[in-house]
Parts: structure tokens; C-alpha cells; sequence
């Protein structure tokens, strides 16, 4: 009898732990199969590299998100940052700068109604871009965030990894920012920045592949008890 008893407390804790691991397995697969592939499919990284004009001042100075809304479509939106007392806005020659993957493409209307028609052109110390984008030289006209749609017509993106691609100096995205602070009459100083690491969020297969993981062990966990309890006990 106490024996059976103490096989029942196993098992009850045992479950327990199996419980546990089924709850979350069953959010990592609802993160992956309950979010839809626009909405999953995006990368982030930092604009963090100055050119010598910007280098005394802290970054990182913006942060670029890169949302792949399907195979030939993709969302580009630049956020200036504040760090170290600092808050970093866009503008001037070269506002917001992108090297797209695609050999023909094109660019939808950005969101700041000051900025010109995109080109390509070279960026500070950071390259050429086969995206440009010009603003007002007018401190005034500055901005903290902007987006604008590009569509691929030459191929397609296998992932928001593929949609912005290194240039011959090996940057993705640069910009020309203004650096403010309280004790600053306009800009303290303006200058030119480049991204550093590619950072992106986990993607669906990674998440399947833990989630699997997971049901495994539980199962595993599960058939070790039932083997090792008598098997009066477990009728």
C-alpha cells in the first residue's frame, strides 16, 4: 500500500511536469503557427556606426526594422534613438539610406512628405546605396521615424534577411543625423552613420524545432514512468 502510494506522488509530480512542459510547447507552437508570415517575417538592426563627424557622440543613433509583407514586398521604417542625453533625428543630403537585393525595384511614397524622390548615390564614409533618400537642409524639416514600401521586380525575397543586402563596404542602411540635446542651440552636431550586426528575431523553423524538442521530452518523461512503476500499479 505504500508503495502504490508513493508510485501515485511520482506520478502526480511527474504530470505536473509534464503539464508544464505541454504549456510551453503549446506557445511556442502558437507563436509560430498562430502569427501570420507578414507579421513574423522581419528583422531589426541598430544604425551605430559613426563617421568622424558623429563619432564623439554615443550611440546607437537609429534602429531600422525590415518587414517582408510577402515575396516581392517589403516595409522599411527608420526610428531615430536617444542615448546619452541625446536624441538623434533625420535629415539633410542622404536622410535615410538602404542597399535593397534585388537587380530592379521600386520604392513606394515614404511617410515624410519632405523627402525627395530616392536615388543612388554615396553616403559619407559609408558607400553607395542604391537607395537615397534627400530631405531639406533646413534643421526644421528634421524627423525622428519614417517608413516606405519597396517591391522587388526582378525575383523575390526568400526572407526578411534577403530584402537589404551589404554594399561594397559592407553596409545595409546608413543616415544622415542630426544629434540635439537641451543645451544645444539647433543641432549640436549633424553627421553620417552605418549599421552594425544584422540581429533577427527567431524564425518560425528555430521555434518549431525547440517546440519538438519539448514534446519529446515530455513523452520521453511519460513512457520512463509508466516502465519503471510495477505493473499492479499502474492498472
Amino acid at each position: 500500500m505504500v508503495r502504490i502510494l508513493l508510485n501515485h506522488s511520482r506520478m502526480m509530480k511527474t504530470t505536473r511536469r509534464l503539464a508544464a512542459i505541454a504549456s510551453v510547447t503549446a506557445a511556442l507552437l502558437g507563436a509560430v503557427l498562430g502569427v501570420s508570415s507578414a507579421s513574423a517575417d522581419s528583422i531589426g538592426f541598430d544604425i551605430s556606426v559613426p563617421n568622424a563627424g558623429l563619432a564623439p557622440f554615443p550611440g546607437p543613433y537609429a534602429h531600422v526594422d525590415v518587414n517582408r509583407t510577402g515575396a516581392t514586398t517589403a516595409i522599411i521604417t527608420f526610428t531615430g534613438l536617444t542615448a546619452g542625453g541625446f536624441t538623434y533625428a533625420f535629415g539633410a543630403a542622404n536622410a535615410i539610406d538602404v542597399n535593397v537585393n534585388a537587380t530592379t525595384f521600386t520604392v513606394g511614397i515614404p511617410s515624410v512628405g519632405t523627402l525627395s524622390a530616392p536615388g543612388s548615390g554615396n553616403v559619407s564614409a559609408f558607400g553607395t546605396f542604391n537607395v537615397t533618400l534627400d530631405n531639406s537642409d533646413g534643421f526644421g524639416d528634421r524627423f525622428s521615424t519614417v517608413n516606405f514600401g519597396i517591391t522587388d521586380t526582378s525575383g523575390a525575397w526568400a526572407s526578411a534577411s534577403n530584402v537589404l543586402i551589404a554594399n561594397g563596404d559592407g553596409f545595409r542602411a546608413a543616415a544622415h543625423i542630426f544629434a540635439t540635446a537641451a543645451d544645444c542651440v539647433d543641432a549640436c552636431v549633424t553627421g553620417f552613420a552605418g549599421n552594425g550586426d544584422l540581429n533577427p528575431v527567431p524564425e518560425p523553423a528555430t521555434l518549431l524545432l525547440l517546440a519538438s524538442s519539448l514534446l519529446g521530452l515530455g513523452f520521453g518523461g511519460r513512457k520512463k514512468l509508466f516502465r519503471a512503476a510495477p505493473e499492479s500499479d499502474t492498472r
